[in-house]
């Protein structure tokens, strides 16, 4: 069963304004402005997948405002069955809540944060 685990990623998208999400060949940028109107940007090297949605959907263990690693990723299990990611890489499934805005899922091997 899918879990959510909170993580922190050196941001905050609680409050935080609507987000630019921009793919550039298999690599995501993400950007937006905190809730201190700090612009932030992330980016997710090596991704295999992404969803942003309007709606809001939680899974046990999830908070609307924050963000999190999910466990057991029925997701990630068919890019696994589907030979889109190999078992011995090291792809994550996270999931970032932009309470109020929305919802991003990405598939990738990490994230950094740019300071």
């Amino acid at each position: 069963m899918e879990r959510a685990e909170i993580i922190e990623p050196g941001f905050s998208t609680a409050d935080a304004e609507f987000p630019n999400i921009n793919m550039d060949e298999g690599d995501l940028v993400l950007k937006f402005k905190d809730w201190q109107e700090v612009q932030r940007e992330v980016f997710f090297s090596d991704v295999v997948a992404f969803k942003w949605q309007m709606i809001e959907t939680f899974i046990e263990g999830e908070e609307y405002d924050r963000s999190h690693l999910i466990t057991d990723s029925s997701w990630l299990t068919e890019h696994l069955k589907q030979g889109e990611v190999g078992a011995q890489e090291d792809y994550k499934h996270y999931k970032f809540n932009f309470n109020g805005n929305g919802q991003l899922e990405v598939i990738s091997n990490g994230f950094t944060v740019k300071m």
